[in-house]
């Protein structure tokens, strides 16, 4: 969803979309409390051969209150797997002179002047400068669509996808392709997405290209490339 103030334009949840992330979790927590014993205990009727603990476990929830106290905790779950996907998703406004993103109580503000390339990479929202640094990297609020069609209304340089996929390497560690200290920083970030401690990950991204690498996330795999002027 989009709407204009003055000379800015906020990108964020549709209404319908809004509602699917602040009740849908919960609503289908509740609704599995219902239906997966129902299931089970067909499952059972059957002589299903295949019924495992869980199954039998959930089989066993065949009274009001067992449901009630079940579809209380699977509700409880949904509230905060909402909460979590409204931390970590980005308001978006573009302005003549800017972007602000606001990521729950982080807020960045990337002036026009750096920035050389937008694009979404799986659903990310990418800001590169003209040295092809990420000035930004998070899960923005809007679609693809009124994303793309907004930039563009501002005159931002927005890309179909990332126009240095072609010089991205797997990282193989300690291959002798990279300098000892960005092979430390890889070894430790590479820890840190296992880990998926994300603002760990996310400094870590910074200190490479301090070093003047940029680094991008296949799953568990690193891939780099060098920094590039535009």
């Amino acid at each position: 969803m989009s709407s204009t103030r003055r000379d800015a334009t906020v990108l964020t949840f549709s209404p319908a979309g809004r509602v699917l992330v602040t009740v849908g979790p919960a609503a289908v927590g509740i609704a599995l409390a219902v239906l997966l014993p129902i299931l089970a205990r067909w499952l059972v009727d059957v002589g299903f051969p295949v019924l495992g603990v869980v199954w039998r476990v959930l089989a066993a929830v065949d009274d009001w209150w067992k449901v009630a106290i079940q579809a209380a905790i699977l509700a409880v779950l949904g509230v905060l797997a909402s909460v979590e996907i409204l931390g970590r998703s980005t308001r978006v406004t573009v302005a003549p002179t800017g972007v602000r993103l606001e990521t729950g109580d982080s807020v960045v503000t990337v002036p026009r002047a750096e920035i050389d390339f937008v694009f979404l990479e799986r659903g990310s929202l990418i800001i590169l400068d003209g040295e092809s640094r990420q000035m930004f990297h998070g899960e923005p609020q809007a679609d693809a669509g009124p994303l793309e069609k907004t930039f563009l209304a501002y005159g931002y340089p927005w890309r179909a996808d990332d126009p240095f996929t072609d010089l991205y390497q797997p990282w193989v560690p300690y291959s002798g392709e990279l300098p000892v200290a960005v092979e430390a920083v890889l070894s430790a970030r590479a820890m840190a997405v296992r880990k998926k401690a994300g603002k760990e990950a996310a400094e870590l991204r910074g200190s490479l290209e301090k070093l003047g690498y940029a680094i991008r996330d296949d799953g568990d795999r690193q891939h780099w490339r060098p920094l590039v002027r535009s």
